[in-house]
């Protein structure tokens, strides 16, 4: 099920916030489907597969209550040998990636919605109140809090200079890295509706690349905000609303001098990170962040099609149809292996290759919203209940 959000008014005042309205989503995504058959709306049934592959878990931790009943997705962000996760409540630890043993833990007594963010000695998050919190990754120790306009469902980002954080009514706010102090902001278009989400910036030294709801990827100078590029990742096409919903909710992904990215009912593009010249443009379009290898994108669609594309040209090397509707979330790269998690908590491990099923296996923890994060050879989950787990293949 995704999840939308409206936008009612659009008054000046800071503190805006969406109406969140479920209700209004299940009715429209009922009535987009209405003319359809009913067998057509079913999950297909999970596939007989050849186990030629086994899935060790290296480690796992409870991290407080995990998500809570509103639509976010925490997860964890890892920097320098420790990675960091938390719960809506505010439950934060750090925990060793080699042994899984815990270095700190804070409990904030905060409603977190988006994390964690990491770098530079900075552990982030953002709240649903608005506020960006800045720990230090060191101890936990709280450094700062500064106020943002609205809603933070993403995870604030840093390259040691600023500390960019996108809100809910289509802003990006930047605060000095040390003290939190506004630098600047931009205020961007946003649709009347979209998916209840938003995308983490990525930030260099030199840019802050942010997606927007409209399905833009804009660049932006950290001193002081100006626009250097901007791409359009997908067109609004349709006659209502729902059909013309084209957000980028998956962080984009910087590798090397590129930068890609994925638009619902839009397209996955290959972008110069310096010009903002597209490289390649494909039809088949995530509403998750693309993973991405030394050769291939890997591209995961609402409808749950697999999708290998090539990282030069954008061609497709394989596509895998065997998990349709089933709802599967973000791919990570494990390995020599690709893995998507399903709605039902399972977790399918694709042959980066060939596209073909090489095992499948339910993590620890129930059910897992947040994007599977790759680490070293393995990829770290989150689940909804806050296990925090490491896995990778088994030699």
């Amino acid at each position: 099920m995704l999840f939308l959000s409206l936008l009612k008014g659009r008054p000046a005042s800071a503190g805006l916030f969406f109406l969140r309205v479920s209700l209004l989503a299940c009715a429209l995504l009922l009535a987009s489907c209405a003319s359809k058959k009913s067998k057509n709306l079913k999950p297909l049934p999970l596939p007989d597969i050849e186990q030629t592959a086994k899935v060790k878990k290296q480690w796992s931790v409870k991290i407080g209550k995990g998500q809570d009943r509103r639509y976010v997705k925490l997860s964890p962000a890892v920097d320098g040998g420790v990675v960091y996760a938390s719960d809506t409540r505010g439950n934060v630890k750090a925990i060793d990636t080699e042994t899984g043993k815990t270095t700190w833990k804070v409990s904030l007594k905060t409603a977190i919605s988006g994390a964690v963010g990491a770098g530079f000695d900075l552990v982030l998050l953002g709240t649903y109140d608005g506020e960006v919190i800045a720990l230090d990754a060191s101890t936990g120790t709280e450094k700062w809090r500064a106020q943002a306009s609205s809603e933070i469902l993403a995870a604030p980002q840093t390259n040691g200079s600023i500390v960019a954080a996108t809100t809910i009514d289509a802003k990006l706010f930047a605060f000095d890295a040390q003290t939190g102090e506004l630098q600047w902001s931009h205020d961007h278009v946003s649709p009347s509706l979209t998916l209840r989400g938003t995308a983490s910036p990525v930030l260099t030294p030199s840019q802050v690349i942010a997606a927007f709801d409209n399905g833009q990827l804009l660049s932006f100078s950290p001193s002081d905000g100006s626009v250097g590029w901007e791409v359009r990742i997908a067109q609004p096409k349709g006659k209502h609303d729902l059909q013309k919903m084209v957000d980028i909710d998956g962080q984009p992904v910087l590798n090397s001098a590129y930068i890609y990215t994925s638009a619902f009912q839009g397209s996955t593009m290959a972008i110069a990170r310096g010009a903002g010249r597209v490289i390649w443009k494909s039809d088949i379009a995530g509403y998750t962040a693309p993973a991405v290898d030394y050769s291939q994108v890997y591209v995961v669609t609402d409808q749950g099609k697999v999708a290998a594309l090539n990282r030069t040209d954008g061609s497709l090397n394989w596509e895998n149809e065997q998990l349709l509707r089933r709802q599967l979330g973000a791919p990570a790269v494990m390995g020599d292996a690709l893995i998507s998690i399903d709605k039902k908590g399972f977790m399918h491990v694709f042959n980066k290759d060939s596209g073909n099923f090489i095992a499948r296996i339910k993590p620890k923890g129930k059910a897992f919203k947040a994007a599977p994060v790759t680490h070293n050879e393995g990829v770290l989950l989150l689940s909804n209940n806050g296990v925090l787990s490491y896995y990778t293949l088994a030699e």
